[in-house]
């Protein structure tokens, strides 16, 4: 019988062996994430994020706001027409775990909301990872039919147990400053996150309203956005737990 080295052969021994080369790596290369080696094809993820809301609250404007900051590109100036259909485009959220980076892909799903476009959006809604329901902060005469809007959809099964994120938007367009003159200078009449908050709540039944996360903010997008992109982002993060 031929005689075999285990030493050499033993899968532990490999194993051992392998272990040390990336110790000994790592040592002269404080910066590299061992992590890395074993988990490279699990550091990305993708996620979908459908965004709805009644026609003329901004829908697009975020969209577009989001993109250029996601691309580093500037937003236009013009006005976003009204969409006829979807827009659709991914941005990167990056989070850290366990002393690595993760990169997530979320894909933007910016949805018409005229009255003629609502029947289509649950054509969209299988695989979504958040709802991002939208509301334009000086739309007070709307809010109650945006919510039951919001309500009846959270119903629908393919959107069980997703979270929402509601955003009160505020964007400085100008033909926005020509028409809400009056309601800018009386900051009174414009909608506060507490007050949808509770609103929202009023439209679900108990045991619906501890089913799923949801969060309501307020973005004030004008020139100088980008703390308030930051805080959408991190919403994301929260509530998709990335």
């Amino acid at each position: 019988m031929g005689l075999t080295n285990s030493k050499s052969n033993h899968p532990f021994s490999f194993i051992s062996r392998t272990q040390s080369l990336l110790t000994s790596c790592h040592s002269k290369h404080k910066h590299i994430d061992l992590s890395l080696f074993l988990t490279k094809g699990h550091l990305r993820t993708k996620k979908k994020v459908l965004m709805l809301g009644l026609d003329g609250v901004g829908k697009t404007d975020l969209f577009t706001r989001l993109i250029s900051h996601d691309k580093q590109t500037t937003k236009p100036d013009s006005l976003p027409q009204p969409t006829i259909g979807y827009n659709v485009e991914t941005i990167k959220v990056y989070s850290t775990h366990l002393c690595h980076r993760r990169c997530h892909e979320i894909t933007l799903w910016d949805c018409g909301g005229q009255t003629s476009l609502q029947p289509l959006w649950s054509y969209h809604f299988a695989n979504t990872s958040l709802l991002l329901w939208l509301i334009n902060v000086h739309d007070r005469s709307r809010l109650d039919a945006n919510l039951q809007l919001l309500s009846q959809i959270l119903s629908n099964p393919l959107l069980q147990r997703v979270p929402v994120l509601i955003i009160l938007y505020h964007s400085k367009l100008k033909h926005h400053q020509d028409q809400k003159t009056s309601n800018e200078e009386k900051n009174e009449s414009l909608l506060t996150n507490l007050e949808v908050a509770f609103r929202f709540l009023s439209t679900l039944s108990s045991s619906h309203a501890s089913t799923f996360k949801w969060q309501v903010i307020k973005v004030n997008l004008n020139e100088d956005s980008i703390n308030d992109l930051k805080k959408i982002r991190q919403s994301f993060k929260e509530l998709m737990e990335l």
